[in-house]
Protein backbone atom coordinates (compact mmCIF):
# COMPACT_ATOMS: atom_id res chain seq x y z
CA UNK A 1 0.00 0.00 0.00
CA UNK A 2 1.05 3.60 -0.50
CA UNK A 3 2.08 5.32 2.72
CA UNK A 4 2.31 8.82 4.14
CA UNK A 5 5.17 9.62 6.50
CA UNK A 6 5.74 13.11 7.84
CA UNK A 7 9.39 12.87 8.84
CA UNK A 8 9.36 16.20 10.65
CA UNK A 9 6.35 15.23 12.73
CA UNK A 10 7.82 11.83 13.57
CA UNK A 11 11.10 13.48 14.59
CA UNK A 12 9.22 15.88 16.86
CA UNK A 13 7.31 13.00 18.39
CA UNK A 14 10.50 11.06 19.15
CA UNK A 15 12.79 13.95 20.16
CA UNK A 16 11.87 13.48 23.83
CA UNK A 17 14.09 10.42 24.02
CA UNK A 18 17.12 12.71 23.90
CA UNK A 19 15.85 14.61 26.92
CA UNK A 20 16.59 11.54 29.03
CA UNK A 21 18.95 12.49 31.90
CA UNK A 22 21.36 9.76 30.80
CA UNK A 23 21.66 11.37 27.37
CA UNK A 24 22.15 14.85 28.82
CA UNK A 25 24.88 13.56 31.12
CA UNK A 26 26.41 11.51 28.32
CA UNK A 27 26.71 14.49 26.00
CA UNK A 28 28.26 16.59 28.77
CA UNK A 29 30.86 13.90 29.43
CA UNK A 30 31.54 13.43 25.72
CA UNK A 31 32.42 17.05 24.99
CA UNK A 32 34.47 17.39 28.18
CA UNK A 33 36.90 14.56 27.39
CA UNK A 34 38.98 14.51 24.18
CA UNK A 35 39.19 10.72 24.40
CA UNK A 36 35.39 10.37 24.37
CA UNK A 37 34.97 13.01 21.67
CA UNK A 38 37.43 11.14 19.44
CA UNK A 39 35.54 7.93 20.22
CA UNK A 40 32.29 9.60 19.16
CA UNK A 41 33.81 10.74 15.87
CA UNK A 42 35.08 7.23 15.17
CA UNK A 43 31.62 5.88 16.00
CA UNK A 44 30.15 8.30 13.44
CA UNK A 45 32.68 7.10 10.86
CA UNK A 46 31.82 3.48 11.64
CA UNK A 47 28.09 4.21 11.38
CA UNK A 48 28.53 5.86 7.99
CA UNK A 49 30.58 2.86 6.82
CA UNK A 50 27.78 0.51 7.86
CA UNK A 51 25.26 2.70 6.06
CA UNK A 52 27.42 2.59 2.94
CA UNK A 53 27.53 -1.21 3.15
CA UNK A 54 23.75 -1.37 3.60
CA UNK A 55 23.17 0.65 0.44
CA UNK A 56 25.68 -1.54 -1.35
CA UNK A 57 23.72 -4.68 -0.49
CA UNK A 58 20.50 -3.28 -1.98
CA UNK A 59 22.37 -2.16 -5.10
CA UNK A 60 22.86 -5.84 -5.88
CA UNK A 61 19.11 -6.11 -6.40
CA UNK A 62 17.36 -5.21 -9.67
CA UNK A 63 15.02 -3.08 -7.60
CA UNK A 64 17.92 -0.69 -6.92
CA UNK A 65 17.46 0.70 -10.44
CA UNK A 66 14.09 2.01 -9.29
CA UNK A 67 15.46 3.77 -6.19
CA UNK A 68 16.22 7.43 -6.84
CA UNK A 69 19.83 8.55 -6.29
CA UNK A 70 20.94 5.31 -4.63
CA UNK A 71 24.46 5.66 -6.07
CA UNK A 72 24.76 9.18 -4.66
CA UNK A 73 23.56 7.97 -1.27
CA UNK A 74 26.24 5.28 -1.17
CA UNK A 75 28.90 7.73 -2.34
CA UNK A 76 27.94 10.27 0.31
CA UNK A 77 27.95 7.67 3.08
CA UNK A 78 31.50 6.75 2.04
CA UNK A 79 32.51 10.41 1.99
CA UNK A 80 31.10 11.01 5.46
CA UNK A 81 33.02 7.99 6.73
CA UNK A 82 36.36 9.24 5.38
CA UNK A 83 35.94 12.90 6.32
CA UNK A 84 34.96 12.09 9.89
CA UNK A 85 37.87 9.67 10.18
CA UNK A 86 40.21 12.39 8.92
CA UNK A 87 38.86 14.83 11.52
CA UNK A 88 39.52 12.37 14.32
CA UNK A 89 43.06 11.74 13.03
CA UNK A 90 43.83 15.44 12.66
CA UNK A 91 42.57 16.56 16.05
CA UNK A 92 43.27 13.48 18.18
CA UNK A 93 46.43 11.85 16.76
CA UNK A 94 47.35 10.54 20.22
CA UNK A 95 44.67 7.86 19.83
CA UNK A 96 46.00 6.52 16.53
CA UNK A 97 48.88 4.20 15.70
CA UNK A 98 50.21 4.45 12.15
CA UNK A 99 46.91 5.96 11.03
CA UNK A 100 44.78 3.27 12.67
CA UNK A 101 42.42 4.08 15.51
CA UNK A 102 43.70 2.21 18.55
CA UNK A 103 40.24 1.22 19.79
CA UNK A 104 38.52 0.40 16.51
CA UNK A 105 37.59 -3.08 17.74
CA UNK A 106 35.93 -1.56 20.80
CA UNK A 107 33.53 0.82 19.05
CA UNK A 108 29.88 0.35 19.97
CA UNK A 109 28.38 1.58 16.69
CA UNK A 110 28.34 -1.84 15.08
CA UNK A 111 26.61 -3.37 18.10
CA UNK A 112 23.97 -0.65 17.92
CA UNK A 113 23.49 -1.01 14.17
CA UNK A 114 23.23 -4.79 14.23
CA UNK A 115 20.93 -4.86 17.25
CA UNK A 116 18.44 -2.48 15.63
CA UNK A 117 18.65 -4.40 12.36
CA UNK A 118 18.07 -7.76 14.02
CA UNK A 119 15.19 -6.55 16.19
CA UNK A 120 13.51 -4.97 13.19
CA UNK A 121 14.04 -8.13 11.12
CA UNK A 122 12.49 -10.27 13.87
CA UNK A 123 9.44 -8.02 14.10
CA UNK A 124 8.91 -7.94 10.34
CA UNK A 125 9.09 -11.72 10.23
CA UNK A 126 6.63 -11.99 13.12
CA UNK A 127 4.04 -9.99 11.16
CA UNK A 128 4.82 -11.75 7.86
CA UNK A 129 6.19 -8.57 6.31
CA UNK A 130 9.88 -9.43 5.94
CA UNK A 131 12.01 -9.03 2.83
CA UNK A 132 15.48 -7.59 2.30
CA UNK A 133 13.91 -4.52 0.75
CA UNK A 134 11.41 -4.04 3.59
CA UNK A 135 14.18 -4.40 6.13
CA UNK A 136 16.39 -1.93 4.27
CA UNK A 137 13.72 0.75 3.91
CA UNK A 138 12.31 0.59 7.44
CA UNK A 139 15.71 0.33 9.12
CA UNK A 140 17.13 3.15 6.99
CA UNK A 141 14.18 5.32 7.94
CA UNK A 142 14.78 4.61 11.62
CA UNK A 143 18.48 5.40 11.36
CA UNK A 144 17.83 8.65 9.48
CA UNK A 145 15.40 9.86 12.14
CA UNK A 146 17.94 8.97 14.85
CA UNK A 147 20.88 10.63 13.08
CA UNK A 148 18.95 13.84 12.53
CA UNK A 149 18.00 14.13 16.18
CA UNK A 150 21.19 12.77 17.77
CA UNK A 151 23.73 14.67 15.69
CA UNK A 152 21.69 17.83 16.18
CA UNK A 153 22.02 17.46 19.96
CA UNK A 154 25.74 16.77 19.68
CA UNK A 155 26.20 19.91 17.59
CA UNK A 156 24.38 21.92 20.25
CA UNK A 157 26.50 20.39 23.03
CA UNK A 158 29.78 21.05 21.20
CA UNK A 159 28.76 24.59 20.25
CA UNK A 160 27.91 25.39 23.88
CA UNK A 161 31.09 23.79 25.25
CA UNK A 162 34.40 25.31 26.26
CA UNK A 163 36.19 23.60 23.39
CA UNK A 164 38.49 25.84 21.36
CA UNK A 165 36.88 27.26 18.19
CA UNK A 166 39.53 25.60 16.02
CA UNK A 167 38.23 22.26 17.32
CA UNK A 168 34.49 22.82 17.70
CA UNK A 169 33.95 24.61 14.38
CA UNK A 170 35.22 21.85 12.04
CA UNK A 171 33.48 19.11 14.03
CA UNK A 172 30.16 20.95 14.00
CA UNK A 173 30.62 21.74 10.30
CA UNK A 174 31.15 18.04 9.47
CA UNK A 175 28.09 16.94 11.44
CA UNK A 176 26.01 19.65 9.78
CA UNK A 177 27.27 18.50 6.37
CA UNK A 178 26.05 14.98 7.10
CA UNK A 179 22.65 16.31 8.16
CA UNK A 180 22.40 18.66 5.18
CA UNK A 181 23.17 15.88 2.70
CA UNK A 182 20.70 13.55 4.41
CA UNK A 183 18.06 16.25 3.87
CA UNK A 184 18.66 16.19 0.10
CA UNK A 185 17.85 12.48 -0.18
CA UNK A 186 14.44 11.55 -1.48
CA UNK A 187 12.15 10.82 1.47
CA UNK A 188 11.72 7.14 2.29
CA UNK A 189 7.94 7.44 1.92
CA UNK A 190 8.40 8.80 -1.60
CA UNK A 191 10.78 5.98 -2.46
CA UNK A 192 8.34 3.44 -1.02
CA UNK A 193 5.46 4.81 -3.10
CA UNK A 194 7.52 5.04 -6.30
CA UNK A 195 8.46 1.37 -5.90
CA UNK A 196 4.85 0.36 -5.24
CA UNK A 197 3.74 2.12 -8.42
CA UNK A 198 6.54 0.77 -10.62
CA UNK A 199 5.60 -0.99 -13.85
CA UNK A 200 6.34 -4.64 -13.14
CA UNK A 201 5.93 -5.95 -16.68
CA UNK A 202 9.63 -5.76 -17.51
CA UNK A 203 10.93 -6.77 -14.08
CA UNK A 204 12.25 -10.16 -13.05
CA UNK A 205 10.27 -12.51 -10.83
CA UNK A 206 12.51 -11.83 -7.82
CA UNK A 207 12.00 -8.07 -8.09
CA UNK A 208 8.24 -8.46 -8.48
CA UNK A 209 8.28 -10.59 -5.35
CA UNK A 210 10.11 -7.84 -3.45
CA UNK A 211 7.62 -5.23 -4.62
CA UNK A 212 4.70 -7.42 -3.61
CA UNK A 213 6.23 -7.84 -0.15
CA UNK A 214 6.60 -4.07 0.05
CA UNK A 215 2.83 -3.79 -0.06
CA UNK A 216 2.65 -5.45 3.35
CA UNK A 217 4.35 -2.49 5.03
CA UNK A 218 2.42 0.27 6.76
CA UNK A 219 3.32 3.61 8.32
CA UNK A 220 3.37 1.87 11.71
CA UNK A 221 6.24 -0.35 10.58
CA UNK A 222 8.38 2.65 9.68
CA UNK A 223 7.53 4.45 12.91
CA UNK A 224 8.30 1.32 14.93
CA UNK A 225 11.81 1.16 13.44
CA UNK A 226 12.35 4.86 14.17
CA UNK A 227 11.27 4.53 17.79
CA UNK A 228 13.48 1.47 18.28
CA UNK A 229 16.43 3.42 16.87
CA UNK A 230 15.79 6.23 19.36
CA UNK A 231 15.34 3.93 22.35
CA UNK A 232 18.64 2.23 21.60
CA UNK A 233 20.60 5.44 21.01
CA UNK A 234 19.57 6.55 24.51
CA UNK A 235 21.40 3.49 25.87
CA UNK A 236 24.42 4.13 23.65
CA UNK A 237 24.80 7.81 24.57
CA UNK A 238 24.07 7.07 28.21
CA UNK A 239 27.26 5.01 28.39
CA UNK A 240 29.32 8.16 27.91
CA UNK A 241 27.91 9.50 31.19
CA UNK A 242 30.20 7.12 33.09
CA UNK A 243 33.10 9.27 31.88
CA UNK A 244 36.43 7.85 33.13
CA UNK A 245 34.87 4.44 33.77
CA UNK A 246 33.57 4.22 30.19
CA UNK A 247 36.98 5.29 28.92
CA UNK A 248 38.62 2.52 30.99
CA UNK A 249 36.17 -0.02 29.53
CA UNK A 250 36.97 1.13 26.00
CA UNK A 251 40.70 0.98 26.60
CA UNK A 252 40.48 -2.49 28.11
CA UNK A 253 37.82 -3.79 25.69
CA UNK A 254 35.53 -4.88 28.51
CA UNK A 255 32.32 -3.10 27.37
CA UNK A 256 29.32 -5.37 26.97
CA UNK A 257 27.46 -5.45 23.66
CA UNK A 258 24.38 -3.27 23.14
CA UNK A 259 21.38 -4.87 24.82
Amino acid sequence: MAIELNEDEISKKLAHYLDDPAVVAGLEAMVADPFLLAYFLMSVSEGEALGEAGVGMIREEEVAKLIHDIERQQREEGGHKELTLDLAKDFFPEFFDDGEYRYRENLTGRDYYIYVLQENRARLKSIDAYSRLNLYLTTTFGYEIMVGLYYGRVIDAIAASDLAPELKDPICAQLRRILDEEDTHLEIATQHNVLIEADRASLGARTVELLEALETLSQDDYEWAAELSMKEIVKTVGRYAAGPRFRAEIESGTMGAQK
